[in-house]
C-alpha cells in the first residue's frame, strides 16, 4: 500500500498551508492508535499525543533516532533491520517489538508502516503503533498450556508403557512358578490315583488356589487394558444363548457347594448380538461368580435373558447380602468393594464388576444394578444390542459338561522342553514322561542346538516345546537357530519339527506373533496339563501323515 501526495497530510516537507497542517495533527492526536511519521532519512519526525503519552516522553525527546531508547533492547536489531529492509526495498512493514512505557515497563506493540510515494520517489513513512501485550501474554499462557499439556501427555504415556511392561513382567513371573507348581501337582495326582483323603484335599486345593492366581491375574491385565484402551475385541455374529448357558453351567458346581440354586429363563431364543464370544462370555461369568460370592448357603439366584426392543436384556438377581445405598454408585469402579477396611468378608480385588461395565460398553451396551440395601439381595442387568437379522446358527461346543476325557497317550513321541527355568523344565518333563512320551530337555538355545547335534539321525526330538522369555537368546530366536540347524541338512528324513511356543505373555499379539514367527502353536503359562497333551499329540501326528 502506498500513499500519494495528493492523497496524504505531508507536515515534514514544504506544506501547502499551515491550516493542513494542524488539521493533521489534530486528526492524529485524536487518532485510538500511537501515529508516527518519519522522512527520507529514516528520521522520525512526527509522533502525535497518543504516542507522547505513552512514552512520557516530549516529541522532541523521540525525534529522529530519540525514540529508540524506548525499544527493549533483545529486540532492537531485529527491529531496526526490518526498518532498513521496508526503506530499502520502499515496501510495507509490520513488526512486534517491546516498547517503554511511561511507568518503566515494556509492553509489546505492534508496530506497521507504508511507505509515502510521490512521483515514484520515496517521501517517507507513515505508521501506527498498537498495544498488544494482552494479546502477547494471552497467546504465550496459551503456549505454556499446550506446551503443560505435551508434557503431561508425554509422561501419561510413558507411565502406560512403563505400567504396561510392569504388569507385563509381573504376569510373567508370576504364572512361570504357577505351571510348575500345576504340572507338579498332576504329576501328584497320577501317582496316586487312589490317595489318601486329606492327601486328596491337599493337591485339590493346590489346584484351586492355582486357579485362583490365575484369575486374579487376568482380571488384573484386563481391566488395565481396558482404562488405557487396550483391550482389542474380535467381534462377528454370535447367538448370545449359548455364551450365557456355558457360563451358568461352569458355575454350577460352585454354587451347589453353598447349596445355592440356579434358576434359569431364557427368552431370548437364537437371537444374536455382534462380539467378542469369549468377552461375552467374560461378562456372564464375572456376574454369576458375583452373585455367588455374594449370596448366603441356600440362597437363590435367578438368571433370565430376554429381548428389550432393540437390546437383549440379560439379568442376574440374587437374595443375598445386598449392596448399601451409598456405594451403588461406585459399584463399578475397579478396585473397590463395598467391605473395604480391616475387616475383608471378601476375597479379591473388586476387578469383575469393572470389566463388566467395560466390556459391555465395548459391545454397544451397559451395566447397571438395584439393590434395596443390605440383606436385600442385587439384580444386575446387563444390556447389549441385538443384530437386526438373527438366526439359528451351529454352535460349535466342548464336551458335555461331566462327562470325562481320555487323554491320548504320548508313547514313541519324542519331546525336547526348552526353558530355562528349572521347575517348569522338570515338573513338564515329569508331567509328560506320564504319558510315555521321551523327553529331552534343555536350558537354553545352546543346550538344545547340542542336543540336536549329539541325537543322531533318529533320536532327534520330534516336538519341541520352548519357552519364549529366556535370557540371552529368547524363544524366538531359538526357533530361527532350530530352523537354519535344519536347513543346513536337507537330507533329513522328517524335516521341519513342529515347535509349541510355551509363554506367560497372554495377550492376543503375543500369540500372533508367536504363529508369524513359525510356531504352530501358543499355549499360555501355566498351561493345563490336558491341553499341553492333546496340543502334543495332534502337531506329532501331523507331522506323522
Amino acid at each position: 500500500m502506498t500513499v500519494g501526495a495528493q492523497d496524504a497530510p505531508t507536515p515534514w516537507r514544504n506544506r501547502r498551508s499551515d491550516d493542513a497542517a494542524d488539521n493533521f495533527r489534530r486528526l492524529a492526536d485524536f487518532a485510538p492508535v500511537m501515529i508516527w511519521v518519519a522522512d527520507p532519512e529514516r528520521n522520525r519526525v512526527y509522533f502525535n499525543r497518543p504516542w507522547l503519552d505513552f512514552t512520557g516522553r516530549e516529541e522532541s525527546d523521540e525525534s529522529d533516532d530519540g525514540w529508540l531508547q524506548g525499544m527493549h533492547p533483545d529486540d532492537s536489531p531485529g527491529a531496526l533491520q526490518s526498518f532498513a529492509r521496508a526503506y530499502e526495498c520502499e515496501e510495507p512493514f509490520e513488526i512486534e517489538y517491546r516498547l517503554r512505557r511511561h511507568d518503566g515497563e515494556h509492553r509489546w506493540v505492534l508496530d506497521k508502516g507504508v511507505p509515502l510515494l510521490e512521483g515514484g520517489k520515496l517521501r517517507g513513512f507513515v505508521g501506527s503503533c498498537l498495544d498488544i501485550t494482552d494479546r502477547k501474554l494471552a497467546e504465550q499462557a496459551s503456549r505454556r498450556r499446550e506446551e503443560d499439556e505435551r508434557i503431561a501427555r508425554a509422561t501419561a504415556e510413558t507411565a502406560t508403557v512403563a505400567r504396561d511392561q510392569f504388569l507385563a513382567i509381573v504376569s510373567h513371573e508370576l504364572r512361570s512358578p504357577l505351571n510348575g507348581i500345576k504340572s507338579w501337582t498332576h504329576v501328584l495326582q497320577n501317582l496316586l490315583p487312589d490317595p489318601d483323603p486329606k492327601v486328596g484335599r491337599a493337591l485339590a486345593g493346590i489346584m484351586i488356589g492355582v486357579e485362583h492366581q490365575v484369575r486374579l491375574i487376568e482380571d488384573l491385565l484386563d481391566v488395565t487394558r481396558a482404562m488405557s484402551g487396550n483391550l482389542g475385541l474380535v467381534k462377528h455374529a454370535m447367538a448370545l444363548l449359548p455364551a450365557l448357558s456355558d457360563a451358568v453351567e461352569s458355575l454350577r458346581a460352585t454354587a451347589l457347594e453353598k447349596d445355592i440354586s440356579l434358576v434359569t429363563d431364557y427368552a431370548i431364543g437364537d437371537r444374536e448380538i455382534h462380539g467378542d464370544p469369549d468377552r461375552v462370555r467374560q461378562i456372564f461369568l464375572n456376574l454369576i461368580a458375583n452373585a455367588v460370592k455374594f449370596t448366603g448357603h441356600g440362597g437363590t439366584i435367578w438368571i433370565s435373558a430376554v429381548p428389550e426392543g432393540a437390546m437383549a436384556r440379560v439379568e442376574v438377581r440374587d437374595n443375598g447380602t445386598g449392596i448399601p445405598p451409598e456405594f451403588l454408585p461406585y459399584l463399578f469402579d475397579p478396585f473397590r468393594q463395598a467391605d473395604q477396611g480391616s475387616h475383608r468378608s471378601q476375597e479379591g480385588l473388586g476387578l469383575g464388576l469393572a470389566l463388566v461395565q467395560r466390556l459391555a460398553e465395548l459391545h454397544g451396551g451397559h451395566a447397571s444394578c438395584e439393590s434395596d440395601g443390605m440383606n436385600r439381595g442385587a439384580t444386575f442387568r446387563v444390556h447389549l444390542p441385538l443384530r437386526r437379522e438373527s438366526g439359528a446358527r451351529v454352535v460349535a461346543g466342548g464336551e458335555i459338561a461331566g462327562k470325562s476325557t481320555h487323554f491320548p497317550s504320548l508313547s514313541g513321541i519324542r519331546v525336547m522342553l526348552i526353558d530355562d527355568q528349572r521347575e517348569a523344565r522338570e515338573s513338564l518333563a515329569a508331567l509328560l514322561s506320564q504319558t510315555g512320551a521321551e523327553i529331552v530337555t534343555a536350558a537354553s538355545c545352546q543346550e538344545a542346538l547340542a542336543h540336536l547335534a549329539l541325537g543322531g539321525g533318529g533320536e532327534k526330538p520330534e516336538v519341541i516345546v520352548c519357552d519364549i522369555a529366556m535370557p540371552g537368546e529368547d524363544g524366538f530366536e531359538t526357533l530361527k537357530r532350530i530352523r537354519a540347524w535344519e536347513r543346513a541338512r536337507p537330507g533329513m528324513a522328517r524335516g521341519r519339527r513342529p515347535a509349541i511356543a510355551l509363554s506367560a505373555f497372554t495377550q492376543r499379539e503375543d500369540r500372533m506373533r508367536a504363529l508369524s514367527e513359525g510356531f504352530q502353536m501358543h499355549l499360555t503359562k501355566p498351561v493345563a496339563p490336558a491341553e499341553l497333551i492333546m496340543v502334543i499329540a495332534n502337531v506329532a501326528r501331523g507331522t506323522r501323515l
